[in-house]
């Protein structure tokens, strides 16, 4: 089994990204306490791979992030994911602006919302927390409803807020880049990334015998940043995203020439491009104008529904050989794939309550068949 460590707790923007990209390829979430607890699950091979965010277009990067990819030997970035991010004003049931006194949030959150605040809830305290979804835990077993949290629509659900206003971050195309972290370099065609980490000798044009190797062989540059080292006032580090492969001849011959002009440099890891064009989940157009039109393509969904419903009993009668009867039902998978299809129900506009009682009447028939399954065994 795969696993994908990620920081928790559920209701983070770090469980919606692990969810997506579990879904996708394969992973079971598992539920980390902090970004370094990722890490060093990762490295004692507890898990898989991890998750972990590095940048958001509003709030800049994640330090810590930073500084654990700086830091940490033999883990490499193996992919990175854009997460569109929407923050919502969350409070419990009954709840109205007027009534809250006070604000949860993790900085980064309270930065991408910083306008709404300023404009709907001037004078209201602000109280940092370690996650978003901490933020709404503490709301929710709160001795007073008179307090709201920054957070996801997931965080909502997971504790039982409502969303009192929606989309309260500055900016409509915010989103936050995450990097997936493990053991084994990637093999993989096609556009690629390069990530490094270095630090300057401290000299006149320091920084530009670091730009002209790149320029010259004009390899694009996606990111530079610098970072405090951690030594001394005025000593910074620089870390570098560039477009290509670092097995390409560019590519290498400027990394060669980068080391004679640093005091060291570590490559962080070689990926795929992540494609921005592409969201977690995404309808396609309806072509048909007509009304035979129309309902002739419904009837082609639902066929194909029937066929991915016969594929995944299929599925669930080979999961059976591997459950014992005191096994078969497995809750935290059941709440996993619930949180992840109502994310993906909630980006495309579709009823989660609908959604909620399909996949639980699912989760119950593949729970019957496997019993039976089991039963005939014996």
């Amino acid at each position: 089994m795969r696993t994908l460590g990620y920081l928790g707790p559920q209701g983070t923007f770090s469980h919606t990204a692990a969810l997506h990209y579990a879904g996708l390829y394969g992973y079971t979430p598992v539920c980390c306490s902090s970004l370094d607890a990722v890490v060093q699950k990762i490295a004692s091979r507890e898990i898989t791979g991890g998750i972990v965010p590095v940048e958001n277009s509003l709030g800049g990067s994640v330090g810590e992030t930073l500084d654990l990819l700086t830091n940490t030997d033999e883990i490499w970035v193996t992919a990175e994911f854009l997460l569109p991010v929407r923050q919502h004003l969350l409070a419990r049931p009954g709840v109205v602006l007027a009534d809250i006194s006070k604000i949860y949030s993790h900085p980064q959150a309270l930065v991408q919302c910083r306008s709404f605040l300023k404009q709907q809830l001037p004078d209201t305290p602000v109280v940092e927390t370690v996650s978003t979804a901490s933020a709404a835990l503490m709301v929710a077993g709160a001795e007073t409803a008179a307090a709201a949290a920054v957070g996801s629509q997931s965080a909502a659900i997971t504790y039982g807020l409502q969303i009192m206003h929606a989309d309260i971050q500055d900016n409509a195309n915010n989103t936050t880049r995450f990097l997936l972290l493990g053991r084994e370099k990637p093999v993989f065609s096609g556009e690629a990334k390069t990530s490094l980490v270095l630090a300057l000798r401290d000299s006149p044009g320091a920084l530009c015998r670091i730009l002209n190797p790149l320029a010259q062989r004009e390899i694009n540059l996606t990111r530079i940043e610098s970072r405090p080292s951690g030594s001394k006032l005025g000593d910074y580090i620089f870390f570098i995203d560039l477009e290509g492969h670092i097995n390409s001849q560019e590519v290498n011959n400027a990394i060669r020439e980068l080391r004679k002009n640093t005091f060291w440099l570590k490559i962080l890891g070689c990926y795929p491009i992540a494609d921005e064009n592409m969201p977690p989940s995404h309808r396609e157009p309806v072509q048909s104008v007509d009304l035979p039109g129309l309902r002739k393509e419904i009837d082609k969904i639902d066929a194909g529904i029937l066929s991915l419903l016969t594929r995944r009993q299929q599925l669930v009668e080979q999961v059976a050989a591997f459950k014992s009867k005191d096994t078969v039902v497995d809750s935290s998978r059941e709440e996993e794939i619930l949180h992840r299809v109502k994310e993906m129900a909630y980006q495309n506009g579709i009823n989660l309550d609908m959604v909620e009682r399909i996949y639980k009447q699912i989760f119950k028939e593949a729970v019957r068949r496997q019993v039976e399954m089991l039963a005939l065994c014996q």
